[in-house]
């Protein structure tokens, strides 16, 4: 996603934007968490915090004196923003400000549902995370709807405000853990499926970086010339935001990280068919009534790198694998990463052409009519990451994460 805390935009990934939002040094924010989520996790929340401090350090010790400066404001900047979401939460001023940035409707993003989110190095949220967001979504005036529902509401201008709740990547972990707080709250959900997830045959790098991350303590990258210690939650966290901002929206800096799995024994298609679904699971899936299936490209890769016959191809032949296995049209796409860095114009032209019928961004903002002109590049916010403060979330349904992110800019997000 867009990472935009500090005011400007700039390209990062969805890991490193969902956990750049939220500080992990915050003891009164992780003591909150804890005492309000079970599955949050096991640590200490001031073990925790000195851990984090001790990395930092760490890291800092490996800068050289005249990044100093430009280490330590992205460090303050985050934390910056963070205070002024808790102090429009706490004021109730938030809204005002961000009156002109609410739209009609909004798309939220999830990934992985975890039970226990430590584990998983906080890449996901819990089920009770997830059952809170549909609650607040619910007591800020929205009716959860699906895409179709949705799309006509923005074309209607007395029509009611609405959420939609979006997933990528086919995690089984949606089907168990996500589907029954869907079911209690009758809530709809869009599910964007890669097609290599669920045939296996699909680098997913995030996976075998996170599985290394959290079985060793140490890594050693060459393509990075760096090495990093892993020792507990905070620098593992640490170090999966360094190497996935490194990473950026460079495949072939992804694909450098072969050697490294290889070489720890690490098989991606294993992994793979541990966390996402197979073609029978997601067949049951799919036929749920509060269920909707949309397309994620085949390869999940950053689609502005490749050429442009290669992209539609992408688009194409993911929609006809999902359409033969589950027997019913696949209207809807969201580009894999979805920052300006890694999709745009000629991919909003490109899912037009494949036949899509609107796709999805990760440009954080609502939803307004002028999306109706734009609709290969509508905007999400990812709100599936953890920790994640009530002010965090209450920024993101307000619309003031985007009025302040943007300095004030357009309220509506399509190109950036």
């Amino acid at each position: 996603m867009t990472t935009d805390t500090s005011g400007s935009v700039i390209n990062t990934t969805p890991f490193e934007d969902r956990h750049i939002k939220e500080s992990f040094l915050s003891i009164p924010y992780i003591c909150r968490c804890r005492q309000s989520d079970p599955y949050a996790g096991s640590l200490m929340p001031t073990s925790f915090f000195l851990n984090n401090v001790k990395n930092l350090l760490r890291n800092l010790r490996q800068e050289p004196i005249s990044a100093l400066p430009r280490r330590l404001t992205a460090i303050a900047r985050p934390k910056l923003f963070r205070l002024s979401e808790e102090a429009a939460y706490r004021t109730g001023f938030g809204p005002l400000v961000a009156r002109a940035y609410r739209g009609k409707g909004i798309a939220l993003m999830f990934h992985e549902i975890h039970p226990d989110v430590d584990a998983e190095l906080r890449t996901g949220c819990s089920a009770a995370q997830l059952g809170r967001i549909i609650d607040a979504v619910r007591a800020d005036g929205r009716d959860i709807v699906t895409i179709d529902e949705g799309l006509r509401r923005l074309a209607e201008p007395e029509s009611a405000p609405f959420a939609l709740l979006t997933f990528d990547d086919a995690y089984r972990d949606n089907r168990t853990n996500a589907l029954p707080v869907l079911e209690r709250a009758q809530a709809p959900m869009t599910l964007f499926v890669p097609t290599g997830m669920i045939t296996r045959r699909i680098y997913a790098w995030w996976l075998g970086l996170r599985e290394i991350i959290k079985t060793g303590d140490v890594l050693d990258l060459p393509a990075m010339s760096r090495s990093f210690k892993c020792e507990d939650l905070a620098s593992k966290m640490s170090t999966m935001r360094t190497v996935t901002g490194w990473i950026g929206t460079d495949q072939t800096r992804a694909d450098a990280l072969a050697p490294v799995f290889a070489a720890k024994g690490i098989d991606i298609a294993s992994l793979v068919a541990r966390y996402a679904m197979d073609e029978a699971e997601l067949r049951e899936f799919a036929a749920h009534p509060l269920v909707e299936i949309g397309a994620h490209t085949q390869s999940h890769r950053f689609l502005s790198g490749l050429d442009e016959a290669v992209v539609l191809e992408e688009f194409k032949a993911n929609k006809a694998y999902l359409e033969e296995l589950l027997g019913r049209p696949v209207r809807y796409l969201a580009y894999p990463y979805g920052t300006p860095g890694a999709c745009g114009e000629r991919e909003a032209h490109l899912a037009a052409l494949a036949g899509y019928r609107a796709s999805f961004t990760t440009r954080a903002g609502h939803l307004f009519a002028a999306h109706l002109e734009h609709p290969q590049l509508l905007p999400r916010i990812d709100v599936g990451y953890a920790p994640q403060s009530p002010a965090a979330l209450a920024s993101r349904l307000s619309g003031l994460h985007r009025a302040m992110s943007t300095r004030f800019g357009s309220p509506v997000a399509t190109r950036a």
